[in-house]
């Protein structure tokens, strides 16, 4: 049966108690938080701010102080039937190197209750969408960070799930690496997966996710899609033909120059400045209007102005 919500949390609170009479630390406080079927879901915070504890929350490693979780409409997330439905891909995950990558997996898979032909089917299938076939009987030591990921992501498959719980999945990854594994999480979403991200790596997170939460201090401080949350800022008019000279009088009359490339350039328009007389003012020099264009805030963006946000709201309380 489709569940159209495949996570849900309810005044979610999670305090974990001081050792030797120590301040207890409330790491969680009323998240209420809805995760859609088939969205990747990026879910950023500072170090500290309740990421991970959220997590360990879902997978039913730790419990609540208060407040409830339902995973596929069930409240009991740590039965077999829920446990099944999510996979898992913690940071940093090891694998011991002297095994190759399918041993892996079968070891993984035998731990889901796989065995025989199925388990060999779904080996199969999940090196293939995480393209490690040809490196299936690769020892472990000799795997790139890039491949280890893989296999990690491999790991999380095996059962089949409908959630995905990442943890950092792109982390130390070189550009490449990071668009094949984006390719690879984009490909899940298309065939009906549900991913939770956690990462700091926002342009990354930005790219990819369908709606974003941001945490501090394990209040959850934002939410929604990336198009809501991110507003355009400025407008910024690219022009050719702009000397040194030309770029100099643009500086005299406010507009800021960026982004030159010989005669080259984007002039992002101040807020003191209309369009009109950025426009009036290009059209002074001489120089060739090539394109006008506004300047949407990135996540990165977003992520200092809400957590720099909350800190102030902190202080001044």
């Amino acid at each position: 049966m489709s569940v159209s919500v495949v996570i849900r949390t309810q005044n979610l609170t999670k305090t974990y108690e001081a050792a030797f009479r120590g301040q207890d630390v409330l790491a969680l406080k009323d998240l209420n938080l809805t995760i859609q079927s088939g969205e990747i879901f990026g879910y950023l915070g500072p170090n500290g701010s309740g990421k991970t504890t959220t997590i360990k929350l879902l997978l039913g490693l730790i419990f609540p102080t208060s407040g409830s979780m339902e995973i596929l409409g069930n409240k009991d997330i740590g039965s077999a039937e829920v446990r099944r439905q999510i996979g898992y891909l913690p940071e940093g995950a090891y694998y011991p190197d002297f095994l190759k990558g399918e041993e892996v997996l079968k070891f993984y898979g035998q731990l889901y209750g796989l065995r025989g032909a199925d388990l060999r089917k779904r080996i199969d299938e999940t090196l293939e969408v995480v393209g490690m076939t040809r490196a299936r009987k690769r020892l472990v030591r000799g795997y790139s960070k890039g491949m280890r990921q893989r296999i990690g992501l491999a790991q999380a498959l095996l059962s089949d799930p409908q959630i995905l719980i990442l943890d950092e999945p792109t982390t130390g990854l070189d550009p490449i690496a990071r668009k094949e594994i984006r390719d690879i999480l984009a490909n899940l979403r298309d065939q009906g997966k549900t991913l939770l991200i956690s990462s700091h790596e926002l342009l990354e997170v930005e790219l990819i996710s369908d709606r974003v939460g941001i945490l501090f201090e394990g209040v959850l401080q934002t939410l929604g899609t990336i198009d809501e949350l991110l507003v355009n800022r400025e407008v910024v008019v690219h022009v050719t033909g702009a000397t040194p000279a030309v770029l100099e009088q643009f500086r005299g009359k406010g507009l800021e120059v960026e982004d030159v490339v010989g005669n080259r350039a984007a002039l992002r328009v101040p807020d003191t400045m209309s369009v009109y007389q950025a426009l009036d003012a290009c059209q002074s020099t001489g120089v060739t209007l090539q394109a006008i264009a506004p300047r949407r805030e990135t996540l990165e963006e977003l992520f200092v102005r809400v957590v720099g946000g909350a800190k102030n709201a902190q202080r001044g309380s």
